[in-house]
């Protein structure tokens, strides 16, 4: 079968979301990111799969309210396929409510399915990536929450109490290729942060 990442027309239908001002990290370079992660490592996405890490951050507004931008962009990827021109990905209405569900579950507030969870841990890579990448991942995620705070301490006290969070976690990542290759990474940077931030 061949993927919807190979279709530049669907990319582009969904990534001209995604080159908003506002946008220096939930941006196309994030979703192109994941597609050339999940090539990397095999994965071999299903289609539901494949549109849901096109379309989960479609819609993405600093400081909205929890899980609001994640319904929003599923209603807008379903809409563009209801609405939208004939290079949309499909119409299955099967495969649509997955990729829904999917994006759904990408508020990442707890324990993932098992059919959302390859994508959950494709967007929280960077979370386990190199320090110097995750390091310019944390600095991107405070310029786009720069509006939200009246300082860069505050924005990196509240970051620094998410990264507690996961660390909280019995794991951060649920696959098991993302947890032998990333997790032990992720708990470091996590750490890290934790520590730098709250000095």
């Amino acid at each position: 079968m061949a993927s919807l990442f190979d279709n530049a027309a669907t990319v582009e239908l969904a990534l001209a979301h995604y080159r908003q001002p506002h946008r220096f990290y939930h941006d196309a370079a994030h979703v192109q990111e994941m597609m050339a992660l999940a090539r990397r490592l095999k994965l071999h996405l299903s289609p539901a799969e494949e549109l849901a890490v096109l379309w989960h951050d479609a819609v993405y507004v600093p400081g909205a309210e929890k899980g609001l931008n994640e319904k929003l962009s599923a209603k807008l990827m379903l809409a563009t396929a209801a609405n939208g021109p004939d290079f949309f990905a499909t119409t299955d209405k099967v495969v649509l409510a997955s990729a829904e569900r999917i994006v759904l579950e990408t508020t990442h507030a707890g324990e993932p399915s098992e059919e959302a969870a390859r994508v959950i841990d494709l967007d929280l890579y960077r979370l386990g990536s190199p320090w110097p990448e995750f390091d310019r991942h944390a600095h991107a995620i405070e310029r786009e929450f720069r509006v939200l705070y009246e300082s860069p301490e505050k924005f990196w006290i509240a970051r620094a109490n998410f990264y507690r969070s996961m660390l909280q976690r019995p794991h951060i990542f649920t696959t098991p290729l993302f947890r032998e290759r990333y997790e032990a990474q992720a708990r470091d940077n996590a750490t890290g942060v934790d520590v730098a931030a709250l000095r």
